[in-house]
């Protein structure tokens, strides 16, 4: 009788040298990963997606390097498109905290002290290709998103381009909005993902823009939410 062997499923575990990955590695593999490297500094994890591209990786902000963690996260991106992160802050605020919120390859946010508790329920996001963020986390980035859109707007009432986008396509932006990415705006709306990237191309095209991260700050700047109020309410 020939035995089939489980494919091969990869976590990369970056933390600083003196962090412990026990938890870590336990929960990785009650999630099935069969190979769990560990890697102490930034260009050593950089090497290693170039050359393994791993399925998952679980990285903290202490993680040394010269590098800011949204660089981090675009060259990880670069190299890796399919590689899902789990970002772990060593406090609430975060520099370049936009960056990484809207990062395409991050699924998952905790917050150090919390992170032991709150890992499982990041790896099953990650897994699902949908989004976990600690709740503490949560709640101090949709508080600087609400001061963002203070200083951003001018005049709430003016929408821009936004008035060009046709229902769906301001639906899907405010998941874009929300954190989510591609894979779970098409869960969440029960749409294909490729529909849900042909959207976002036609939201790119109207709000002239090239990237996510420009079209949610536009979103922002221009009060998607209220325009969607409005909208409904007529």
């Amino acid at each position: 009788m020939i035995k089939h062997q489980s494919p091969s499923r990869e976590a990369v575990i970056a933390l600083s040298p003196v962090q412990s990955t026990v938890q870590i590695t336990k929960e990785l593999n009650m999630a099935g990963f069969n190979k769990i490297e560990r890697v102490d500094y930034q260009e050593a994890l950089i090497s290693h997606v170039n050359f393994n591209r791993p399925n998952i990786i679980v990285m903290s902000s202490e993680l040394p390097g010269e590098r800011s963690v949204a660089d981090l996260l675009n060259a990880i991106a670069t190299s890796s498109p399919e590689t899902r992160v789990i970002f772990i802050s060593k406090s609430v605020e975060e520099e370049n905290m936009f960056d990484i919120y809207l990062a395409k390859n991050i699924n998952g946010w905790l917050l150090s002290e919390r992170a032991e508790r709150t890992m499982s329920f990041a790896i099953e996001a990650a897994e699902a290709g949908q989004l976990f963020i600690d709740f503490v986390l949560n709640q101090t980035i949709k508080t600087a998103i609400s001061m963002n859109k203070s200083v951003l707007s001018s005049n709430e009432t003016n929408y821009g381009n936004l008035e060009l986008l046709t229902e769906r396509e301001a639906e899907v932006l405010k998941y874009l909005c929300d954190g989510y990415n591609y894979k779970a705006v098409a869960k969440a709306l029960f749409i294909s993902e490729s529909t849900v990237k042909t959207h976002i191309n036609n939201v790119f095209t109207k709000l002239q823009v090239n990237d996510r991260t420009q079209a949610v700050l536009y979103a922002l700047k221009h009060d998607l939410e209220g325009l969607m109020k409005v909208t409904t309410n007529v």
